[in-house]
């Protein structure tokens, strides 16, 4: 069971416990959505049982106009992740959420979790994202995320890479913004099993 706790002074922060753990995480007064939290930490553990360096670049993607489905991401993550696969010769996780405020369309958040033996830089992944997303028409539109690249390394003692991406993987998680019609998703994930090696 997931088990959330406000933080004593600040109110946007808490702590989810997550494997014994009190995992610091982003906060917001209308709650988080606790299978995003639970499922994007496990699929980057999933990663981390493959790869001893993980890297973690975060992407927002704009459609032109809103749709009530999310084809438009299914398509893309199908040629993004084949694209992916093909260059770093990896293992490709993701999570994505979607989100709409008061704009015309929704938006997406999009965690692409890489071989960090492969991927070190995010210029790559970017230049490899627009060229799908925005296609030859450029009609939709990639905001490039500030700070938007992490590096796990399994091997140092310090844990610190890993809190601030699970930090930030927590962000995505916050129910504010997601109130769809049963019928539409808010989030979807890959599917990789832990390596049983």
């Amino acid at each position: 069971m997931c088990q959330i706790t406000r933080h004593q002074s600040k109110k946007f922060l808490a702590y989810y416990c997550y494997q014994n753990e009190q995992q610091l995480i982003f906060y917001r007064k209308s709650g988080v959505k606790k299978e995003i939290l639970e499922q994007s930490f496990k699929q980057l553990d999933v990663m981390m049982s493959y790869y001893s360096k993980v890297t973690v670049i975060l992407l927002q993607l704009h459609p032109e106009q809103f749709t009530a489905d999310n084809d438009v991401m299914t398509c893309f993550l199908v040629k993004f992740k084949k694209r992916l696969e093909k260059k770093y010769k990896s293992k490709i996780g993701y999570m994505w959420v979607r989100e709409q405020n008061t704009a015309h369309a929704q938006h997406y958040h999009l965690a692409v979790m890489i071989n960090g033996h492969k991927c070190n830089r995010s210029y790559a992944v970017n230049k490899i994202c627009e060229e799908i997303w925005q296609g030859p028409m450029d009609t939709n539109f990639s905001y490039r995320v500030k700070n938007r690249i992490y590096h796990i390394k399994q091997y140092l003692d310090d844990d610190s890479e890993l809190r601030a991406v699970r930090m930030r993987l927590s962000y995505m998680a916050k129910k504010e913004t997601k109130d769809f019609t049963k019928y539409t998703k808010s989030f979807g994930r890959s599917k990789l099993r832990p390596n049983q090696v």
